[in-house]
């Protein structure tokens, strides 16, 4: 045994590293596309609550969409928060027409550390429903149905997982590569929550009761952090008796990613600031697959020079992973409606790596303080 461990070490090595990826996408994701049972609609009362921040050229489409929402009960609140555009006469144009949308004004955000928890903070008790549903401004409902498939397992859930899928506008690379790392991460937490682990949710696609809201404190415990008004208050409160995520092609919103790759690392370094106040156990386990992901390729290329008698073992595995990943996705947009090329995905696979790094590294040390 010592002599087949020594004479195929790095072999070894590679498959032990590469090991978490296969769990991943051949065991966990599947577990999405498992067959739920379907239960009737709650036809719950329902408050969409949405923060906006000059936002006059992205309200009209948002409102327009869920003002068309087919559900019996529900009432829509934008939180203005300081906007200098025509913000407020947008939502007073509709409030004319729809009675159910009510703004609420942020004059003064007393320099809070993170405005947008600060908005939400300010507008959640304006909601007249126990269920709150919330999205940003830039986006829309894929669906008329969007309301009453988010909001179906509020009868015996407190926490729903949506996702936010972004439409590229130009075909740019940049915005290719941001829906692709979207999609990967939503496979991941979504499959992850499948199987009661639950770790993040995205603010544009995310609903949860008052009741949860006021048990975290709002988000007194992560409130000098300028992000995670989303994925810090689903990693506090989320549990696997009182959390679902929904995968269902009523139940998305779209936007458009960012077209520069300037917007694009700064939107990410905002994003996962909020990664380092993860509970220890999910930062082990995005640190693992994160960590099996570089192994996949740098290992292997520092391998090759040693082990070109094994080339066809190693690639096989290399091959194998991506073949995986290829069939999750083509699976994931079957199942939602949606587009992506597939023949994007080695290199997609390949560039995030470089994302990893780039970003990991950036957050650990930006100080950057913007509205999100």
């Amino acid at each position: 045994m010592l002599d087949f461990i020594q004479d195929y070490f790095f072999e070894i090595l590679y498959t032990l590293l590469v090991l978490p990826q296969f769990i991943l996408w051949c065991f966990i994701v599947p577990v999405v596309w498992k067959k739920e049972v379907i239960s009737k609609p709650s036809n719950v009362g329902v408050s969409v609550i949405v923060a906006a921040r000059n936002e006059a050229k992205n309200l009209p489409q948002l409102l327009e969409a869920l003002t068309k929402q087919d559900y019996p009960n529900f009432e829509i609140i934008i939180i203005n928060d300081r906007s200098t555009d025509q913000t407020s006469e947008i939502i007073k144009k509709f409030h004319q027409k729809h009675i159910n949308i009510t703004e609420v004004n942020i004059l003064n955000n007393f320099d809070a550390k993170s405005p947008k928890k600060f908005a939400l903070t300010q507008g959640i008790p304006k909601a007249k429903y126990e269920h709150l549903l919330f999205t940003d401004a830039d986006c829309i409902p894929i669906s008329d149905q969007w309301i009453k498939t988010m909001s179906n397992k509020f009868t015996h859930k407190s926490i729903l997982l949506g996702i936010g899928w972004y439409v590229p506008k130009f075909d740019l690379l940049v915005e290719r590569f941001t829906q692709f790392e979207t999609l990967i991460t939503a496979l991941q937490y979504i499959s992850f929550s499948k199987i009661g682990i639950n770790y993040m949710g995205v603010g544009r696609n995310i609903a949860y009761t008052k009741s949860i809201f006021k048990e975290a404190n709002g988000f007194e415990q992560h409130q000098n952090v300028i992000s995670g008004d989303d994925d810090l208050l689903v990693n506090q409160m989320a549990k696997k008796d009182n959390t679902s995520s929904i995968i269902h092609p009523d139940s998305l919103t779209i936007s458009q990613p960012p077209n520069t790759w300037k917007k694009w690392y700064f939107q990410k370094l905002r994003h996962l600031s909020a990664g380092h106040h993860y509970k220890l156990s999910n930062k082990l386990l995005l640190g693992t697959l994160s960590t099996s992901h570089l192994s996949v390729y740098f290992i292997y290329l520092l391998l090759l020079p040693l082990n070109v008698a094994n080339l066809l073992y190693l690639s096989l595995l290399l091959i194998l992973r991506i073949v995986a990943i290829t069939i999750c996705t083509i699976k994931f947009t079957r199942t939602t409606n949606t587009k992506f090329s597939w023949w994007y995905i080695p290199i997609m696979d390949f560039m995030l790596i470089a994302y990893q790094i780039i970003i990991g590294a950036s957050s650990v040390i930006s100080k950057r303080n913007t509205w999100i």
